[in-house]
């Protein structure tokens, strides 16, 4: 499962291929999963942008590229995505305005060192932090890392969890106490003695359940019903003033 979609640009294959490694280096040494691609030049890479969803990305543009330079292509990508991380590399800081119009995260003046790559990764794995945060399950004998953030709820039934995500349901032979522990997040909610749900995911708070954003609902138990709603109240409250 990719965590992180790392987006290279520039058109001098020296530069692409040393940027590269480095990244490629950084997230091996912290095993988390990246998809890194390489573009030659901005026209591709913004015939692509156009057509994918990039969750969690950061884009290394070369500022000074035949064709359509990276600052015009960080202009375009701010026009659909203003998540989308941006850092310049350069043989230049003149564009220090135009970074800052497009919210640029960093200049890396060319050549550019491991560590160099290393500080400006530091400081985006701190950015994209919440929505990295994962747990890892044991589903078909295979060790999968689930973003909390694609889990809508868990659902326990016969020693079995089943995490209901958008590609659909995983099973894993563990307790729901030992993932609600193992979670340890405030965006979750044991609603019942068999399922905990996503609160990022709840639409509207029904008598006997919650229904969520997908169309299915969960079960709040009977006993402490209103203790469970008035969690959800709460968390819903300090999301509307920006907690």
């Amino acid at each position: 499962m990719v965590f992180l979609n790392i987006i290279i640009c520039d058109d001098t294959r020296e530069d692409r291929d040393a940027l590269c490694s480095f990244v490629k280096s950084f997230f091996d040494d912290i095993n988390c999963p990246a998809n890194i691609v390489v573009y030659e030049n901005g026209e591709v890479f913004l015939r692509d942008f156009e057509t994918q969803r990039l969750d969690n990305a950061i884009a290394f543009l070369d500022i000074y590229m035949p064709g359509i330079n990276g600052v015009d292509i960080a202009k375009k990508i701010r026009k659909t995505n203003r998540d989308m991380v941006i850092v310049f590399t350069t043989t230049s800081t003149d564009h220090g305005l135009d970074g800052y119009a497009v919210r640029a995260l960093q200049y890396l003046v060319k050549p550019v060192s491991y560590t160099m790559v290393e500080d400006v990764l530091d400081e985006c794995i701190k950015l994209f932090a919440e929505s990295l945060r994962h747990i890892e399950i044991m589903s078909d004998r295979l060790t999968l890392r689930v973003l909390l953030k694609d889990i809508f709820y868990i659902e326990s039934f016969k020693n079995i969890c089943q995490l209901h995500t958008p590609t659909g349901v995983l099973k894993c032979y563990r307790s729901l106490d030992e993932l609600e522990q193992h979670i340890g997040d405030g965006t979750f909610l044991r609603t019942h003695r068999s399922f905990i749900v996503n609160m990022r995911y709840i639409n509207d708070v029904m008598e006997n359940d919650f229904l969520l954003t997908n169309g299915e609902r969960v079960p709040i138990r009977r006993n402490n019903k209103l203790s469970v709603k008035q969690t959800y109240m709460d968390y819903s409250f300090a999301l509307t003033r920006g907690g």
